[in-house]
């Protein structure tokens, strides 16, 4: 039985590629060794941009991603009542710290319900957590945007609006305890270009 289907298998296998006419080329073929060639417009359309938001900062003024633009921005989407979220607070403040003054920008995203703000707003206070702090709540289509199923949540932004990552490593490495070398060596490369 296996000879059998395997027989039938190189059978077709053959069939497929001799009906094949290597010369044949559609017009999505065209281009540099069978490769279609996009124009600049075309792969501007390609690229997947950080959907625009405008949220409460924590000096009471609002903050739009837009108004970052130029700069990376690396968005830390937690909660006061997050235990993962809260773990990242050491190797965040450390983040900003190394960072500060430089064309990245670590910016962090409360989710919590509306009643929780001012818990939000007791806990940055407390932990003394710097970088930029905003509050989106549970309602806003923050949510939805950015597609927030768990949390903490990280997206990495370029200078241009686009998302480079839609998971870039956290902060902190959980074997070491440290701050992820691997995220300190996707910032400097970026720094670089």
């Amino acid at each position: 039985m296996r000879m059998r289907v395997k027989s039938l298998m190189i059978l077709l296998l053959t069939i497929l590629f001799v009906s094949c006419d290597p010369k044949e080329q559609t017009p999505a073929d065209e281009g540099v060794s069978g490769v279609s060639v996009r124009t600049e417009e075309e792969m501007a359309e390609l690229i997947d941009y950080a959907p625009e938001f405008k949220l409460e900062s924590i000096e009471g003024g609002q903050v739009a991603l837009s108004d970052l633009k130029g700069k990376y921005v690396y968005i830390d989407i937690w909660a006061t009542w997050c235990g993962p979220c809260l773990r990242q607070i050491p190797a965040m403040k450390e983040l900003e710290e190394k960072y500060r003054g430089k064309n990245i920008e670590i910016m962090s995203v409360s989710v919590d319900s509306e009643k929780d703000k001012d818990k939000w707003r007791k806990m940055i206070e407390v932990r003394e957590m710097k970088g930029i702090q905003l509050f989106a709540g549970r309602t806003s289509s923050f949510h939805r945007d950015y597609k927030i199923k768990t949390i903490p949540k990280f997206v990495l932004v370029g200078k241009n609006g686009e998302i480079i990552d839609e998971n870039p490593p956290r902060p902190m490495d959980h074997r070491t305890g440290e701050l992820n070398q691997e995220l300190i060596d996707i910032f400097d490369r970026l720094l670089e270009e």
